[in-house]
């Protein structure tokens, strides 16, 4: 590897560092991630993080550190790519539904389509399809389902989350494939 010729901000960053990035790092987080490109790009960002520090000397091991922003960097790119995935996709069915309103379905399709909302609701465990329910059927927000299942908003959130991923999974399994 050859040496950068720029400063890097920190005269202190050990000499095995940027081997470090090179191939454990990058080992590590290809395991985790399975995927080249985002491996990359977090072993990117962490040496970079790392290279920020304003006294990377008073770091007594910096591998393991460097492994600690890496580890940091793989929740949060864990939560961007799950909290993006559920609100495209909510965005996307609030569309179609608004899309044919003057559209009526016939009674074997409300049939059909009870009978498989029924077999996805069945997929969702208690918890998150509770809350499901109490936020699509009864209307409540998610202060109010949180006051009632003496839970915080944010576990509504999660539990909203979850059981439309379980949902989606059920719906996705049960439809024909052709």
């Amino acid at each position: 590897m050859q040496k950068s010729t720029h400063s890097t901000g920190s005269a202190s960053q050990p000499a095995g560092a940027e081997a470090l990035y090179n191939n454990q790092l990058h080992r590590y987080l290809m395991r985790q991630l399975r995927n080249r490109e985002d491996a990359s790009d977090l072993a990117q960002e962490a040496y970079l993080r790392y290279l920020q520090l304003p006294d990377a000397g008073a770091v007594r091991k910096p591998s393991g550190y460097l492994f600690r922003i890496a580890v940091n960097l793989i929740s949060e790119w864990r939560l961007r790519r799950d909290r993006s995935a559920v609100t495209f996709d909510s965005e996307l069915a609030d569309q179609r539904s608004t899309a044919w309103p003057d559209a009526r379905p016939d009674m074997v399709e409300q049939l059909t389509s009870r009978e498989r909302l029924e077999q996805v609701l069945e997929q969702i465990p208690q918890n998150y399809r509770r809350v499901l329910l109490m936020n699509k059927c009864e209307g409540l927000s998610n202060a109010q389902i949180a006051a009632k299942l003496n839970v915080t908003p944010e576990t509504v959130v999660r539990y909203l989350a979850r059981a439309v991923a379980f949902a989606r999974k059920a719906r996705w399994d049960a439809e024909p494939q052709g």
